[in-house]
């Protein structure tokens, strides 16, 4: 006989579970949750989203472990021959995986508030792939409730699960840590999409460990149904491993730039996400910073772009879907700075040391006041760039220009003290 509704809600440990699984999402995770995400971009709500997935798969294994220990401790398979012992285990494992899911949407929720984000939905693939771990967990719990006693297997599970389900993103080996999704929360920058290969790894682990311990639940004590158990589980972790051997910590590409919205301006081409809520403003004030610069002489690239992987010819426009006119000459400036050469990682970079002041010398050069850049560098590098900024125009851009060359190279010193004008 089905059990009635009323009496699985009664005594089911959701009950319990799903209240403090919200209030631990919204209280001990919230900051985490919100600190990093991007605004107005649904992939890294989505991602953010899954820094609570340890959390919650630790959970539900440790409520599935309690439901498999009362379940034994009640002999209730021994007294129901007619029904399965999956079709017996289900129900009681259904409400602890509706807690896990109920979890990942308020994490989901937090996220997406602090986003700010338009109408939209979150990455599903995503979702499918925390719901098949989160089965996992459940099942896998069960198994150990079955086996030991509530005492043992209750902390024993939680314990364990949260070692398997959270530690692997401390390891140098990656692949480990894409098996549990540990990855998926570094998603994503708005210049970058998920990695599907970091989607595929946990989706087909989950699926192996669900399908797995099932296969055990329904027919537990045979031999060889735990052999065919493992091989799954073995085969799971082959093809998620398959797919995560080249993925970092962080498994994002770059973002197609089909995408962007580009417009022509006066004083250059500007490229834009659509996800930049002042776009007019970003694009007129970009125009306006590039005017500066260009009539103090400094040499601009005809196109700015939010893109990830700017092309020849193109700069990088460093700027935030959230972001003011206020915010737009720090990202000009961060496009024009020349990249740290590959020299760097292995001998001296004198020119390293005359970055800061250069970036500080630009700021105040498109307009930015000395107080506010003040405030965005070292006091050092900002007075030297005062400094500069009193002499000549033409002194001014004779040290501009050394320095932008030195950056380039390991063996050019750079000028680290204010030029005099010379008679």
């Amino acid at each position: 006989m089905t059990m009635l509704l009323r009496t699985l809600l009664r005594t089911n440990s959701a009950l319990i579970g799903l209240p403090l699984a919200v209030v631990f999402v919204t209280t001990a995770l919230g900051d985490d949750l919100t600190s990093w995400v991007t605004g107005n971009y649904w992939p890294s709500v989505t991602g953010n989203a899954t820094f609570a997935l340890a959390f919650l798969s630790t959970g539900c294994a440790a409520l599935g472990a309690w439901e498999g220990a009362q379940l034994d401790k009640g002999q209730v398979l021994a007294h129901t021959p007619v029904r399965s012992p999956l079709a017996i285990s289900l129900p009681l494992l259904v409400p602890v995986i509706i807690t896990g899911l109920v979890g990942t949407v308020v994490a989901l929720v937090l996220t997406a508030s602090a986003a700010d984000v338009d109408w939209g939905l979150p990455d599903l693939s995503v979702l499918a792939a925390q719901l098949l771990l989160l089965t996992g967990n459940t099942l896998v719990g069960f198994l150990v409730g079955r086996r030991w006693t509530a005492v043992i297997s209750v902390p024993g599970t939680l314990i364990t699960a949260f070692i398997a389900n959270a530690y692997p993103v401390s390891w140098d080996i990656m692949w480990p840590r894409h098996l549990v999704g540990g990855g998926l929360h570094n998603c994503c920058a708005v210049d970058q999409i998920l990695d599907r290969n970091a989607v595929w790894s946990a989706t087909l682990f989950a699926l192996a460990l669900s399908v797995a311990a099932a296969v055990i639940i329904q027919k537990p004590g045979s031999r060889r149904v735990l052999g065919v158990a493992l091989l799954v589980v073995m085969l799971g972790i082959g093809a998620g491993g398959f797919f995560a051997r080249d993925l970092s910590a962080d498994p994002v590409r770059a973002r197609p730039t089909a995408s962007l919205v580009c417009e022509q301006g006066t004083a250059a081409r500007v490229c834009l996400w659509p996800e930049v809520r002042n776009g007019e403003t970003i694009r007129k004030e970009t125009q306006k910073v590039l005017q500066r610069l260009t009539a103090a002489g400094v040499s601009v690239s005809p196109s700015f772009t939010m893109a990830a992987e700017p092309r020849a010819g193109e700069a990088k426009l460093a700027v935030l879907p959230g972001d003011d006119a206020n915010q737009v000459a720090a990202g000009v400036v961060a496009g024009l700075m020349p990249a740290v050469p590959a020299c760097a990682a292995d001998h001296n970079y004198p020119a390293g040391a005359a970055r800061e002041p250069v970036a500080a010398w630009l700021l105040l050069t498109s307009g930015t006041p000395a107080d506010t850049v003040a405030a965005m560098v070292p006091p050092e590098a900002a007075q030297l760039a005062q400094q500069v900024a009193r002499q000549p125009r033409s002194t001014q851009l004779s040290w501009y220009k050394h320095n932008a060359q030195a950056m380039h190279s390991c063996t050019t010193e750079p000028l680290l003290s204010a030029p005099r004008e010379t008679t």
